[in-house]
């Protein structure tokens, strides 16, 4: 009879220890799973959107865009006001008054005086340094410096949406890989339920399967979650009052660039909303000096009136008046150097800035065309990952099948395979980003003809 060593013990309690916490650590996924309604893990409805008709309802209504609309009229009214320096001004005053003069009425009833006047009177700038041809080019630029503004707001939004968009596609991809896995899982757990029953499998092959199958579970609902909490950044986005989401057939398919880098840097300088913007601002800033340098030129001024006056109405004392004037001022505080001086610290600021933005442009476009060709080149190699890593699965279970492996190999060619397709998710996710970081760069699409 053999004697049972202490050792021996030890080592058969750990092993029924193991045996016992794995099956509890899957009876206990199991029921967490069970206590989950059938519907909660399911996303609820949501409005399909294809990208271009997300981008249309941003555009229609998303609050900055509204902002900068408002900014082009603000310009455009200056414009029209800047116009109506080069026409005449027209004035009329009319008067009325009741008072004491210091002689009695003839009606006895008091000492009265009651006069009524009226007047219409023009006056016209001959000349005033040029200041309002001045202010009508800095109006002109102001409008093109806001429609340039609104340009660059409009591309950022539509940054923002394709952002959104993808990230829920993302969101939904995943969700569909948890799904992929699930099943696998599910099928490796019938798998070794077979083999249990033939003897080719352990027990604890089949609680550690379970466990899988539990966690991939649990995975798989907090995909659900995030792709549900996507849409409603979509929905954010967009400016919807109804929850939206991607639709159907949207992909994150990557379609390869057609241009190349210097291709890109000189599209950039004729098309890019910020090189438009910078521009246009710098052209009102020197229009604002030439309108500060007037200042310095003498004025001449034409007016003309016609009034009617008299103690009776209506009035029928007539009078008219014509006059020439001109000034100029010798000194007045030093406002005038002040008012250049500022004129010409907003050029150099505004110069700054657009030197600025050549150069983040040129920056930015580099590390943007940089992620692309990155992010292109890792989608091909995802691809490969998970092709190669399907057939090492395949190959895993059927070395399982065989008992050349154990269901720790089985295992972790499963890990592999899902962080394949993640990874292969995640690639396609950043090439997206990047092409719509180009495309708001550029200010033009990438991918229409």
């Amino acid at each position: 009879m053999e004697r049972t060593t202490g050792s021996d013990q030890r080592h058969a309690t750990r092993r029924l220890f193991g045996r016992n916490f794995i099956r509890a650590l899957a009876l206990t996924a199991a029921a967490v799973f069970a206590a989950i309604p059938a519907g909660l893990a399911a996303q609820d409805s949501f409005r399909p959107l294809t990208l271009d008709e997300a981008i249309e309802m941003a555009l229609r209504r998303n609050p900055n865009l509204d902002q900068a609309r408002t900014n082009i009229e603000s310009a455009e009214h200056s414009r029209l006001s800047a116009w109506g320096g080069f026409l005449p001004s027209l004035s009329l005053s009319y008067g009325y008054s009741n008072s004491s003069t210091g002689r009695l009425d003839p009606t006895g009833q008091g000492i009265v005086s009651t006069s009524y006047s009226a007047q219409i009177g023009a006056n016209y700038s001959l000349f005033d340094g040029m200041r309002r041809f001045s202010n009508l080019k800095e109006a002109r630029l102001g409008v093109v410096e806001q429609n340039a503004r609104y340009r660059q707001s409009e591309f950022e939004t539509i940054r923002f949406v394709k952002q959104a968009y993808f990230n829920a596609v993302a969101a939904r991809d995943l969700v569909a890989v948890e799904e992929g896995r699930v099943q696998r899982l599910e099928d490796q757990l019938n798998f070794v339920e077979q083999q249990l029953q033939l003897g080719r499998a352990t027990r604890s092959d089949l609680l550690r399967s379970q466990v899988d199958l539990n966690n991939a579970r649990l995975t798989l609902l907090n995909a659900e979650n995030s792709a549900r909490t996507t849409t409603f950044r979509l929905t954010e986005v967009v400016g919807s009052d109804q929850r939206v989401g991607p639709a159907e057939e949207a992909t994150l398919e990557a379609t390869p660039l057609s241009y190349g880098r210097e291709q890109l840097m000189d599209m950039a300088g004729v098309s890019a909303p910020s090189l438009a913007t910078a521009k246009a601002a710098l052209d009102a800033a020197e229009a604002g000096v030439s309108g500060a340098r007037s200042s310095y030129f003498p004025s001449l001024n034409f007016s003309a009136g016609y009034a009617w006056r008299n103690e009776e109405f209506p009035p029928s004392n007539r009078s008219w008046s014509l006059s020439l004037s001109g000034s100029y001022p010798l000194f007045n505080g030093f406002q005038r150097e002040t008012q250049l001086y500022q004129a010409r610290v907003r050029e150099d600021l505004a110069r700054a800035s657009e030197r600025a933005a050549q150069l983040a442009l040129s920056a930015d476009l580099d590390e943007a065309y940089s992620t692309a060709q990155s992010a292109l080149a890792g989608i091909d190699l995802a691809e490969q990952s998970v092709e190669l890593s399907q057939e090492s699965l395949r190959v895993e279970q059927e070395r399982y099948r065989l008992g050349l492996s154990t269901i720790l190999d089985l295992q972790l060619a499963q890990i592999t395979l899902s962080q394949a397709e993640v990874d292969l998710v995640s690639r396609r996710f950043d090439y997206q980003l990047a092409l719509a970081q180009l495309e708001s760069l550029l200010g033009q699409s990438l991918t229409q003809p």
